[in-house]
């Protein structure tokens, strides 16, 4: 099987964790994005940035890729040769060469994306059935303090007026002995 160059490991990688940044760098160095962008989207606009050999998309994306607070990777080992050679992972020899590569590359991101959502649509299920039997026990904890609310106004309803029938016969009481 094909193993992704390192290099688009790393932009599939900074791709899945930050789209939205690299969204933005897409739109910054010319390259139109939709308005609602998908993973496979965002993977073929960048292969094809890089085919097309956007010098300032790829700067952009080793900054972010390099600024990223939260990234897993060590961008030292890297070297900034290695990542602005990102190029050199997608061109070969002659175009058409480049272009199966750029394809064959596009469509092993694409497939790597296509992997974490499989996992994260099953976290999310997981998630879902936590979050449903949380949600039945927070409808049922209300009908109870309801029930208790309702039995406890009854409850207060009863003594006042029981109480009030207690005035009244105190008051009449001291009234008619008067």
């Amino acid at each position: 099987m094909n193993k992704l160059p390192i290099q688009l490991q790393i932009l599939e990688e900074f791709i899945w964790k930050k789209p939205q940044v690299v969204v933005e760098i897409l739109k910054k160095n010319g390259i139109s994005v939709s308005n609602k962008p998908t993973f496979p989207e965002i993977i073929d606009k960048s292969v094809k940035g890089i085919l097309d050999d956007n010098k300032g998309f790829v700067k952009d994306v080793f900054k972010a890729v390099e600024t990223n607070d939260e990234a897993n990777f060590d961008p030292i080992t890297l070297g900034v040769s290695a990542v602005l050679s990102i190029g050199s992972a997608i061109f070969g020899g002659r175009q058409a060469k480049k272009n199966r590569q750029a394809m064959l590359n596009a469509t092993l991101m694409k497939l790597a994306t296509e992997e974490k959502l499989t996992f994260a649509n099953i976290q999310a299920m997981k998630e879902q059935g936590r979050i449903e039997i949380a949600t039945n026990t927070v409808l049922e904890y209300s009908k109870n303090l309801q029930n208790n609310a309702t039995a406890q106004l009854r409850d207060t309803g009863l003594f006042i007026g029981i109480l009030a029938m207690g005035l009244a016969v105190m008051y009449s009481t001291v009234q008619i002995f008067k």
